[in-house]
């Protein structure tokens, strides 16, 4: 197991091994969408079992169009004591600590849950067809969207500036970097996607139009955060739906991306309409996708959805990705890597791929595990709390 467990190199920054924790939404914020205590001991718990990167959840550079109280939030100074300590807990054990932060759910949301007019790039409405969805998520077949309401230049350029200004905060508090969050439909990926964008102004219409967007955020932010931290995108390696982008689409995106100043590409696949390729019930389904996407461009590639040890660590020796991120698979064991390290893999407490933890934070609820009953739980077990340092 040993090529998991070699160092990799990523901007000015050194990742110990080659496992990231995934992003993934908790529902455990505090109502204004500040840190928890349950967040901290949360991560700590992923952070003590061995992963070389923590990818903080899904969170917001503004809570103008997703005032949910269910996702961190960045957008005001008061939040920076929560998250210093957050980040403070994950270093202590060896762990680069990188936020995913979006611009929004968009269309794939509803009014229902944000309280709030729902955006997107164009006024698209969703619809989840018979068969597109994971099991345990079979329920939201047949769902139709809400008709969104499409943004405004101007609003897309305050959005803008709303970015770079946490982004600031983010690198300020101590984090070691941010991942741009353009995947899986939602609002960002919203403006690159031809299924979802039919602008008339600078930022649709053409490729070059649609990813305006997300260039003037890694322009900007780049400015803002100088060139030592780490700034990386999430993109769908492809949409799998009629319309929207396909591999190829997103291979020439790539290229794009990676030489404005990115450190690295964190792939996943598909979007609400998909569902099945984004949360997939088989090993390795988007293992292809990223292979692509890491023959085109410079920069690391990571790939989610590889469960296995032993598939993880042939498709790292083989270079087809250079470095894994679990989800699921660090939600029903933390210690996942530290078990790979030590030659103790049979003791691993496997995901089922039930996907009771996506449901229930799809549902409004914090997320809890089939196979591990810790989980949502962690701030109770003293061996989950953050060190005291001295």
């Amino acid at each position: 197991m040993s090529k998991l467990f070699e160092p990799l190199q990523i901007g000015a920054y050194t990742v110990k091994n080659r496992i990231a924790f995934a992003p993934t939404g908790t529902g455990y914020v505090h109502p204004d969408g500040t840190v928890s205590d349950q967040n901290i001991c949360h991560y700590v718990a992923r952070a003590k079992g061995g992963a070389g990167w923590i990818t903080i959840e899904h969170g917001l550079c503004t809570y103008t169009h997703m005032p949910s109280g269910t996702i961190l939030a960045y957008h005001k100074e008061s939040y920076t004591a929560g998250l210093g300590n957050l980040v403070e807990a994950i270093h202590a054990f060896g762990a680069l600590a990188v936020v995913q932060l979006s611009l929004g759910l968009g269309r794939q949301t509803d009014t229902r849950r944000t309280g709030t007019e729902l955006v997107s790039a164009s006024p698209i409405p969703y619809r989840i067809k018979k068969g597109t969805a994971p099991r345990g998520l079979k329920h939201f077949e047949g769902k139709q969207g809400e008709v969104p309401r499409e943004l405004s230049t101007e609003e897309v350029q305050e959005l803008e500036k709303a970015f770079v200004e946490c982004a600031e905060r983010i690198k300020r508090v101590g984090f070691d970097g941010i991942e741009i969050h353009g995947a899986h439909g939602y609002l960002l990926a919203s403006f690159l996607s031809p299924l979802t964008n039919h602008r008339k102004d600078e930022y649709g219409g053409s490729l070059e139009n649609r990813l305006r967007l997300p260039l003037n955020l890694i322009r900007k932010t780049r400015q803002a955060v100088g060139k030592g931290f780490i700034l990386g995108f999430r993109i769908s390696g492809d949409e799998h739906v009629k319309g929207g982008l396909n591999l190829q689409n997103t291979v020439e995106i790539a290229k794009i991306l990676s030489e404005s100043g990115l450190g690295f590409i964190h792939l996943s696949s598909g979007i609400i309409e998909s569902l099945k390729y984004m949360i997939p019930d088989k090993e390795g389904v988007m293992l292809p996708e990223a292979e692509e996407i890491k023959k085109a461009i410079r920069i690391p590639v990571i790939c989610p959805n590889i469960h296995d040890p032993n598939e993880a660590r042939r498709a790292v020796e083989q270079e087809r990705i250079d470095m894994v991120s679990l989800s699921r698979p660090l939600l029903a064991d933390p210690e996942w890597p530290n078990k790979v390290r030590d030659g103790r893999q049979d003791e691993i407490r496997k995901c089922i791929r039930c996907n009771q933890c996506m449901r229930r934070r799809w549902n409004g609820f914090a997320i809890r595990c089939a196979v591990n009953p810790s989980v949502g739980r962690e701030r109770f077990i003293p061996e989950f709390w953050p060190p005291i340092q001295t």
